[in-house]
């Protein structure tokens, strides 16, 4: 999935639970319904356990060190990593036949909060336990619980920015990596971008 570059600076909305901290901007399958409290320790703490899970795996899944491998050893994890990649696809194309698929949203987030845009309105303080499906071959999601801070009208659509609840310190850190390595890969996309020009790569120089 292609990280969406930061063209334009956060509203006052989305300042205000996204601080002053590294955020990432991408177009993410997102759902979420409403819930009345959050749940109780143990349930909670499962629930952060499974995250943070969630997260080491997409790491792995992401970006691969193979600073100290040589040739042979490379050529052996980019054909593992196809093979991967090809399942998921497979388990992924299953889920979303049989659970109906989920609509991507624009929306930024770091391990603070997350801001959206969505045609539903809720009124402040509304708790919501959300998904968060972050690659489209990755059938797992984030469960992840967010108050409404605020919900107002832009364009046609609602910007609506909650602060995440309940959320333990391992899993804040490894929300914390996952927002630095897109952020990093959508600077370097950019910087790609402008060397080569529209229409253009580095690998296929244009026509004199």
């Amino acid at each position: 999935m292609p990280d969406s570059p930061i063209n334009h600076t956060l509203s006052d909305a989305e300042q205000r639970v996204l601080g002053d901290s590294l955020y990432c901007e991408d177009e993410l399958s997102l759902s979420w319904s409403l819930v009345l409290d959050l749940p109780g320790p143990q349930v909670l703490n499962r629930q952060n356990h499974r995250n943070e899970s969630v997260l080491r795996a997409l790491t792995m899944l992401e970006e691969h060190d193979e600073s100290q491998a040589d040739d042979t050893e490379r050529a052996d994890l980019y054909r593992l990593e196809s093979k991967l990649n090809l399942m998921l696809e497979l388990v992924a194309e299953l889920v979303r036949e049989r659970a109906g698929g989920v609509a991507p949203v624009q929306m930024r987030f770091n391990a603070a909060g997350l801001c959206w845009y969505t045609d539903e309105a809720f009124p402040q303080g509304t708790l919501l336990v959300t998904h968060w499906y972050l690659l489209p071959s990755w059938p797992v999601a984030l469960q992840l619980y967010a108050r409404v801070r605020s919900c107002r009208a832009d364009g046609d659509l609602n910007l609506v920015c909650a602060d995440l609840e309940g959320v333990s310190t391992g899993v804040a850190e490894w929300l914390e990596k996952l927002v630095f390595r897109r952020h990093r890969r959508a600077v370097a996309l950019q910087r790609t971008y402008r060397h080569a020009g529209p229409g253009q790569s580095d690998d296929k120089p244009s026509e004199p």
